[in-house]
């Protein structure tokens, strides 16, 4: 643990140091204006010898008019160089390094690759050697020694598609080892990228590699693990994103990485065969499949670009067998995160010479724990690489000026209407009324939700007439108002002249009230004094009112009504008509509810019976979902809940009722990957609209609650035992709003 933190900190002095030296490096960086005065200023020495110069030639007029035409014909010279200079100084800024290669071959470093594309017709050409070493790595009072080296090729036929190759040779020293050295060589890597912009400097991209492993037994390939990873890329140039200014340089490239690694290595092994942890890190095997995510950035300055990345793997879908009891480490599932593949790297690049890029970094690994059927991540590793750019083009950097003309025009005189819309009965202020231009394509607006005003776009008055006899013809605006509670009306509007006009429009409303009326009880209790004294009565126990009971009611447009229940545990409620949730809660008794559909002038009777509860919650409320301490349960296979499930959706139903902001919910079926994978979808669908059935039957509306069957498709755990398959059957609620 304490190793970790170790790494952690030095990750974030790197981080910190990076950032400052380049922020540093940029702020010295001379503007265009400053680049300008630095070129026009005169040393004070200098001017005094102007001055003295001055007084001798004012003796001689003839002189002093031929010194001036001289100086006015040098100064134009000066001027002109000073431009060019200037012009010279900051391109100069912007002049990026040659493009470096990860290890993959991509463009970009380490283990982030970049979607920028460096052009048409550019290949490069470079190696990328790796070394590392230590003790304890991957078994107590070892000594670990690996060096590797790969060749890299790669190839931008176009401006936005690329192809890259690699070739690895990699030797691994373990003093465990049988034998201590383990040579793998003739590993490849073939791939395919496509790029393209989408904005001044933002590009997105695409990468299709296959990795082709050599055999154990030659340096042939071992077809059988060909593994292939499809990746997502995007970049963003921070410079050209904020407009490339020539008075201000952001020297930042971020780049975001996302990819899934079918990994077949582990067909490789010989029947009968099985490796230790040594052996697998050598080959570099791995008995899962990987999602990768990696983010970078670079700070490209003049000279030399510092960069800073990010690498996480998350396995899934292991390998038969791979978490079989008698295996040496705990698997995956076990371990957690700390398992998981991840390092830090921290580096930067060159170019010494003009098409030779060379790059040196150190990569920090940050996983803490060991699992069965991952490569072990190094703790540290050092990366040296060089590369050389070919141009067949030859391309040269031309600056040219080009004077543009500016035609700017002065837009007509407009009028502008600001209009209220209310109530015509209580002249309450209309809030989220629709304004529609009748007679032209112009987007609707809507009033003020505080306050019920609006501002109409500008419009042209009256036109100015052709000549004194004329009339002048008023412009008129034809206007719709709308609104859901609401007569909708036509009304106009006269454009006379320039300016803001006020008008008030009054709106009828529509008759949309409905009244809820009803009653709240305690289930009588089936055992006790009261009971025995029912049953000696010969009548059954009674429901008992509750006074003070909360009544919460729930619009399906969001509208959240509260009352109170009287002494007698009657309440009555105005609503506007429409489906509406209500609910009951008290102290010690277990939230219930109901759900209506009154029409508009009609009453909706209620009457809601709650229980004594005081347990434990077998659910929870947090920000994005609602959890659950035990799980739904189906007949097997199909999607009829049990009744052993009716009390903790009791509790899910009451939890939603008595929280009146929680808005829509997205009930998910999860089911385990046995069976046919269309089945198991529909299944999974059957079980989320019963659990939805289910829960509109305790209150809740159905206009509120989403279900989406998911299949097998994301399972918690690997689906490798009755255990972990137990846990992937399951249903999840999820907060949308």
């Amino acid at each position: 643990m304490n190793s970790i933190r170790y790494r952690i900190l030095a990750v974030a002095i790197a981080t910190a140091l990076i950032f400052v030296t380049s922020t540093a490096m940029a702020d010295d960086l001379p503007s265009a204006s400053e680049l300008a005065e630095m070129e026009h200023e005169e040393p004070e020495a200098e001017a005094s010898e102007d001055d003295a110069e001055d007084a001798e030639a004012a003796e001689d007029g003839d002189v002093a008019a031929e010194d001036e035409d001289a100086e006015a014909d040098d100064d134009g010279d000066a001027d002109a160089e000073d431009d060019e200079q200037r012009a010279v100084s900051e391109t100069t800024l912007r002049d990026p390094i040659s493009p470096v290669m990860s290890n993959s071959g991509s463009l970009g470093f380490h283990g982030i690759s970049s979607a920028l594309s460096p052009g048409p017709m550019l290949f490069q050409v470079g190696m990328i050697a790796e070394a590392t070493g230590g003790s304890d790595i991957l078994r107590h009072n070892d000594s670990h020694r690996v060096l590797a080296a790969n060749v890299l090729v790669n190839a931008s036929f176009h401006e936005f598609f690329a192809a890259h190759f690699g070739l690895q040779a990699r030797n691994s020293l373990n003093t465990f080892g049988q034998p201590q050295s383990m040579l793998a060589q003739g590993d490849m890597t073939f791939g395919l990228t496509g790029r393209h912009p989408v904005s001044d400097g933002i590009w997105l991209g695409a990468d299709l590699s296959l990795y082709l492993p050599a055999g154990f037994d030659s340096v042939g390939m071992a077809m059988g693990g060909t593994s292939v990873r499809p990746q997502l890329m995007a970049s963003f140039d921070w410079d050209k994103m904020m407009g490339a200014q020539p008075d201000r340089y952001l020297p930042i490239i971020t780049h975001l990485n996302i990819g899934y690694r079918v990994d077949n290595s582990e067909r490789m092994i010989p029947e009968g065969m099985e490796l230790n942890r040594i052996e697998r890190h050598a080959y570099g095997i791995s008995a899962y499949n990987m999602v990768e995510f990696g983010v970078g950035a670079e700070f490209p300055l003049p000279h030399v670009t510092p960069y800073l990345g990010w690498e996480l793997g998350v396995p899934v879908s292991g390998a038969d067998g791979v978490c079989d009891s008698d295996r040496a480490l705990r698997c995956v599932s076990e371990v957690g995160g700390a398992s998981y593949p991840q390092r830090m790297s921290v580096g930067a690049k060159a170019e010494p010479l003009q098409n030779l890029g060379v790059h040196f970094g150190f990569d920090m690994g940050l996983t803490s724990a060991h699992a069965e059927g991952l490569p072990a991540t190094l703790p540290y590793n050092f990366n040296f690489g060089a590369s050389w750019q070919i141009d067949p083009a030859g391309r040269q950097v031309q600056l040219e000026e080009t004077e543009v003309e500016v035609e700017v025009e002065v837009e007509a005189p407009r009028g502008v209407l600001f209009g209220q819309i209310s109530d015509q009965e209580t002249g309450e202020p209309v809030t989220g009324a629709r304004i529609t231009y009748v007679d032209h394509s112009l987007s609707s607006q809507l009033s003020d939700d505080t306050t019920g005003v609006f501002e109409s776009y500008g419009f042209a008055p009256a036109a100015e007439p052709e000549d004194e006899e004329s009339e002048v013809e008023p412009v008129e605006i034809a206007l719709e108002l709308s609104h859901p509670a609401y007569e909708t009306k036509q009304v106009s509007w006269t454009v006379l002249e320039e300016g803001t006009e006020e008008a008030e429009f009054l709106m009828e409303p529509l008759p949309r009230e409905a009244v809820v009326r009803g009653s709240v009880a305690a289930q009588a209790p089936e055992e006790g004094v009261e009971a025995d004294e029912a049953d000696e009565a010969d009548e059954e126990p009674q429901d008992l009112s509750l006074a003070g009971a909360r009544v919460i009611i729930v619009s399906d447009d969001g509208t959240v009504y509260e009352t109170e229940t009287d002494g007698s545990g009657n309440f009555e409620q105005e609503i506007i008509a429409g489906p509406a949730s209500v609910s009951a809660v008290a102290d010690g008794y277990l939230t219930v509810g109901q759900f209506i559909e009154p029409e508009p002038e009609s009453t909706a009777n209620v009457s809601l019976t709650l229980r004594d509860f005081d347990g434990e919650w077998l659910a929870e409320v947090s920000d994005v979902q609602i959890g659950l301490n035990e799980s739904v349960h189906f007949e097997s296979g199909t999607g009829v809940l049990l009744d052993r499930s009716d009390e903790l959706l009791d509790h899910v139903a009451a939890l939603i009722l008595s929280n009146a902001d929680i808005g829509r919910i997205e009930i998910q079926a999860h089911t385990d990957d046995a069976g046919d994978e269309g089945e198991l979808l529909s299944l999974s669908e059957e079980q989320a609209s019963a659990v939805r059935d289910a829960l509109v039957q305790r209150g809740l509306s159905p206009d509120r609650l989403d279900t989406e069957g998911m299949g097998q498709a994301r399972p918690l755990v690997p689906n490798t035992s009755s255990r972990n398959r137990s846990l992937n059957r399951r249903i999840e609620f999820h907060l949308v709003d």
